[in-house]
């Protein structure tokens, strides 16, 4: 899960790292975020589990303020960009069932844009109804999508001798090498998130004109970041990771989440190098019975860099 505007700046962080005891949150505590985001009767089932979870994890992971607002100097003043360019978009899709591929990177888009711009002060006034509506079309736009859609915008394969998986599969690889062919551009200023943007933007200016101004500029891009070493100290520690933003997920599905067979854990191979980056829920089990469990956030190198040794100790930090 990378976070590409944000590689260059935390490179230095990309070094041993102590284990963070730090517990995730309890299925009580999730339920207590839906006091401030009620679910809706257009929500499609599973939706809004993965969309409280999404809250949860951007008030773990908040952006930091000079990130948020910019102000590029040329005269147009300070500016908040809907578009993130170092959104986690926890995107180990491996981990994930049917419903967080087709609908996890809507929810964390739509709460992160919510809290920040409840951070940054704006009315509720200004942004609650254009918010709706973009999630709300996304959502209904990702519920038509096949199945085989899904898998191939995922970047994943479709099920081998499945032949409405593999005709949608050549139909978007035709549709994308005519689109290729022709240099065809999507319409920008007809995307939904334009029009969140321009909404939000009409209200701002009408209810509160002193705040930065909303837009929508993005251009992103990525690599794939240095790998990671696990290793436990002392050795022998059998190592289980899940991604923290299905951890969350699977808390409210089930009572017991670090149950293995319950929740999706990958057992992680120590001492060889991983392409590991983000938040994980991790238990380490030594063969003393002795168990650590907490979250940690592990941060990459750069492409090209060495690898970086993440180590769990069984007493200690």
């Amino acid at each position: 899960m990378r976070k590409a505007g944000m590689m260059a700046m935390l490179a230095a962080l990309a070094l041993p790292l102590p284990a963070a005891a730090q517990a995730p949150p309890d299925a009580a505590k999730l339920k207590a975020i839906e006091t401030k985001v009620p679910a809706q009767s257009w929500y499609p089932e599973g939706y809004y589990d993965i969309r409280i979870a999404a809250e949860a994890q951007m008030a773990e992971e908040p952006r930091e303020l000079k990130y948020m607002v910019t102000d590029w100097d040329d005269g147009t003043g300070k500016r908040y960009d809907v578009i993130d360019c170092s959104a986690d978009y926890y995107s180990d899709y491996a981990d994930y069932d049917a419903a967080m591929i087709r609908y996890s990177r809507i929810a964390v888009d739509v709460s992160r844009i919510r809290s920040e711009l409840e951070r940054l002060g704006y009315p509720l006034a200004a942004y609650a109804a254009p918010l709706a509506k973009y999630e709300k079309a996304l959502v209904e736009e990702a519920a038509k999508r096949s199945d085989a859609e899904v898998l191939i915008d995922a970047g994943l394969s479709p099920p081998d001798g499945d032949p409405a998986a593999e005709a949608a599969a050549a139909a978007e690889e035709a549709a994308m090498a005519e689109a290729e062919a022709a240099d065809v551009e999507s319409d920008w200023e007809s995307s939904p998130a334009y029009v969140l943007a321009a909404e939000i933007e009409a209200n701002r200016l009408r209810l509160a004109p002193k705040l930065p101004k909303v837009v929508i500029e993005g251009g992103c891009g990525a690599g794939e970041g240095a790998p990671v070493i696990v290793k436990t100290s002392p050795p022998g520690g059998e190592v289980l990771f899940a991604n923290a933003f299905a951890f969350k997920v699977c808390t409210r599905k089930t009572p017991d989440p670090w149950d293995r067979f319950k929740c999706k854990w990958n057992e992680i191979e120590t001492g060889v190098e991983k392409q590991l980056s983000g938040r994980y829920v991790y238990q380490v089990k030594w063969p003393d019975g002795t168990v650590r469990k907490g979250t940690r956030e592990i941060v990459a190198g750069e492409d090209g860099d060495p690898a970086s040794v993440v180590t769990f100790k069984k007493t200690g930090s």
